[in-house]
């Protein structure tokens, strides 16, 4: 018969054990947690042009970057590869309406077209666009609270915006077309 001491849970040891065994596991097989996103080692100096400073984009990519250890550089000519915006749009459109013929509902896109290339202008990743969707409920009678939730549903847009294209950059830099390879990276065929 086990005897439990004051302030002992029941099936102590057990749990513990088997909790440490899965965290080992998920960590060896590479898994983990959402998160930053690792950058490649060419975007370790980077020029972001076509977004304004102070806008939500720039912030959110210039953050994003030096949380992984790279420095944004004010210009290109400094740095190693520029990051080019080439658009960035936010579209909201009715979805729903009410009895009285007042939204309800509302659907907010966010895309982002860019592609990056060093200072001299040689492609490193082609032009891409990314893009974003998420809906809300409008509530007519709560005009204030409604306003500060679609802020902060836009500042979402653009965060998950700029993850999904630092991971399309990533995978790009790490298996480019053929045709964007430098000189001395590409296969050459031996005519025989």
């Amino acid at each position: 018969m086990m005897r439990l001491i004051r302030g002992q849970r029941p099936g102590g040891f057990l749990p513990g054990l088997s909790i440490l065994v899965l965290t080992s596991m998920l960590s060896a097989c590479g898994f983990h947690l959402r998160g930053d996103v690792p950058i490649a080692p060419v975007l370790q100096q980077t020029h972001i042009s076509g977004a304004a400073v102070f806008s939500d984009l720039y912030v959110e990519i210039k953050r994003r970057l030096e949380r992984a250890g790279a420095k944004v550089s004010d210009t290109p000519l400094s740095t190693d590869t520029v990051l080019a915006i080439i658009s960035d749009q936010l579209n909201r459109r009715v979805l729903s309406v009410d009895a009285l013929g007042r939204a309800s509902e509302y659907e907010l896109t966010y895309s982002v077209e860019f592609d990056v290339h060093d200072p001299k202008g040689t492609l490193l990743v082609p032009r891409q666009s990314v893009n974003q969707l998420r809906d809300y409920k409008f509530d007519p009678n709560n005009v204030l609270a409604k306003d500060t939730e679609e802020v902060t549903l836009r500042k979402a847009l653009v965060a998950a915006a700029v993850q999904q294209m630092l991971r399309r950059i990533d995978a790009e830099l790490k298996h480019p077309p053929p045709d964007i390879l430098p000189p001395s990276e590409k296969t050459h065929e031996n005519p025989s």
